[in-house]
């Protein structure tokens, strides 16, 4: 099993906040060298989605997952290996970028007190790479950069074990079975106006066929989306966009995500490195938000999509644990 380095990071960086029509009150600043630094490598996943996960002919490591095991505890090693293979087309991957990364370290820094959760995500900007597929050759040119957040509060079944894959579907845009635009309009209980299927967990469907994975328009009644919602079956999702925008939202039959009201986040390039600094309420009034509370452990994911990249052509993490004084991948150590 690979486990995390925690080092003691070099530089002081004072938590600033910036949130669209945050009602959440500035937090206290956070003396970051205190902190320890938890490290992780994200990597290019090319198109494996939870279907692909659970396919033998494809991912190898299906029975170990089935039996509980954590894709961290087998792959937490192997990261930078699997991001070549994919990022080259060489497995995974129909439409390959020339040049981009295969896979580069987060380090993240997390600690709370009374009122909020406070994370440092800092990782090396990347040279850039042209999308021949995007015009301009970039996929998102108004972000450079965009880092995104998922927990889990423990009611989205393979979530633990998956993190981030368990939303993520072959049916989604740009994936392998993505239903053609002329289908979309079939879907009852999503929207799918933007022209593609966004993430979802299997939680909302009325089927989760892993042969087939056609399951983007079998949506639940949305009496059982509410009672999934008020129950915590769902992702939350916490998004900084280096344009300047703080979103906040979750994941259950689609992808919601709103301007930030309890959540604040701000991040400059720093040297040669990107820093992100997150501050979210323990306790969040917003729907689809998660309950932190010491003691206890969740489990998260990371995002980054960095050069300009959009859709599924991002770098991520493995699933990580975040323990508030508990056990986890990523200590958050309670502030005096």
């Amino acid at each position: 099993m690979g486990k995390f380095a925690f080092h003691a990071a070099a530089a002081a960086f004072a938590v600033s906040t910036l949130a669209a029509g945050a009602a959440h009150a500035a937090p206290k600043a956070v003396n970051w060298d205190s902190v320890p630094a938890s490290e992780t490598m994200l990597f290019y996943p090319g198109q494996t989605s939870m279907e692909w996960i659970l396919t033998g002919s494809d991912h190898g490591g299906v029975r170990a997952f089935k039996k509980g095991d954590r894709c961290f505890e087998c792959h937490s090693q192997e990261a930078q290996d699997m991001g070549t293979k994919m990022v080259t087309g060489a497995k995974a991957e129909k439409t390959p970028i020339p040049g981009k990364r295969p896979a580069f370290p987060l380090k993240v820094k997390a600690a709370y007190d009374a009122e909020n959760v406070y994370l440092r995500l800092e990782f090396p900007a990347g040279a850039h790479a042209d999308v021949p597929f995007a015009k301009g050759g970039k996929l998102d040119p108004d972000n450079e950069v965009k880092v995104a957040m998922m927990i889990d509060g423990g009611k989205v079944d393979m979530a633990a074990r998956s993190g981030c894959w368990t939303s993520c579907h072959s049916d989604a845009r740009d994936m392998p079975t993505a239903p053609a635009a002329a289908q979309l309009g079939a879907a009852k209980g999503i929207d799918t106006k933007a022209g593609y299927v966004t993430k979802y967990v299997p939680e909302s469907r009325t089927q989760f066929d892993t042969a087939k994975r056609d399951n983007w328009d079998k949506v639940k009644p949305q009496a059982d989306l509410d009672a999934l919602l008020k129950g915590g079956g769902f992702l939350e999702l916490l998004r900084w966009k280096s344009s300047g925008a703080a979103e906040q939202g979750y994941v259950l039959a689609e992808r919601v995500l709103k301007p930030a009201t309890d959540f604040t986040a701000t991040g400059k390039k720093e040297g040669a490195n990107w820093v992100v600094t997150m501050s979210r309420k323990l306790k969040s009034g917003q729907p689809g938000s998660v309950a932190f509370e010491p003691g206890k452990s969740y489990a998260v994911g990371f995002a980054v999509h960095d050069d300009f990249a959009n859709g599924r052509f991002h770098h991520v993490s493995l699933d990580l644990k975040l323990g508030l004084d508990a056990e986890g991948e990523i200590k958050a150590v309670k502030l005096p």
